[in-house]
């Protein structure tokens, strides 16, 4: 019985010195490799830094496809090199990645959470994704030719009844954020029954409203998806 009290202490000796090590490397970005592992899909690395001037703690998938974790690692980069030239005025500004991921037959989507803090009144939170089939990203009109055009009007009718639009929008910030353009539609993910849609903060209502978030049943797309 003393053995196994002894080793449960040690276990948890080593648990929290690790934890410390990680916390104490104020000057260096710590990258964690292989912290977690969804089957073979994919696993997930970190970036971690914490100094007297900036928290910056980076989660992000690292799947087996070339150019999806190309695609990944270029929109990390983007929103690092943002923070790090950021001027601000707080004692020290902070940036939160994380991300969740979705699955419908041969899609994979990748939604990434971002939250930034650099001194201003409020958070900045913001959303990006990524669908891919093997090593192809999926971008909106892979989907179907016509698509921007089915989606502008799914969207227009489904915006003027969405709560967050109702309480702190109105017609103009549809009329001016809703642009029938495919970059409109790019932030999306494929959930089991929906295409999923994300308007980031000021586009189609003021920053107040968050992030706006609309779903669009395939059947209402009249989609036909291998």
């Amino acid at each position: 019985m003393r053995h196994k009290q002894l080793l449960a202490l040690f276990i948890c000796f080593v648990m929290i010195f690790s934890s410390k090590i990680v916390s104490s490397q104020n000057d260096n970005v710590v990258k964690v490799k292989d912290v977690v592992s969804n089957v073979d899909k994919y696993t997930i690395e970190s970036i971690v830094k914490d100094d007297e001037k900036q928290s910056v703690n980076i989660y992000y998938p690292v799947t087996e496809y070339e150019n999806v974790n190309a695609k990944i690692n270029e929109k990390i980069k983007e929103y690092m090199t943002n923070f790090e030239n950021s001027n601000y005025i707080t004692d020290k500004k902070q940036l939160t990645i994380s991300f969740d991921t979705f699955e419908f037959k041969e899609y994979n989507s990748f939604k990434f959470n971002i939250k930034s803090n650099v001194g201003i009144t409020h958070d900045l939170d913001e959303v990006f994704t990524i669908v891919y089939k093997e090593d192809k990203i999926i971008l909106i009109t892979d989907l179907q030719d016509n698509i921007v055009e089915k989606l502008y009007e799914e969207c227009k009718s489904k915006l003027k009844s969405n709560e967050k639009i109702i309480e702190f929008s109105n017609d103009k910030w549809i009329d001016e954020g809703l642009v029938k353009d495919s970059n409109t539609f790019s932030n999306y993910i494929m959930s089991d029954n929906s295409i999923v849609l994300y308007f980031n903060p000021c586009t189609v209502a003021p920053y107040a409203a968050g992030i706006i978030q609309i779903e669009i049943p395939y059947d209402n797309l009249q989609l036909c998806l291998e």
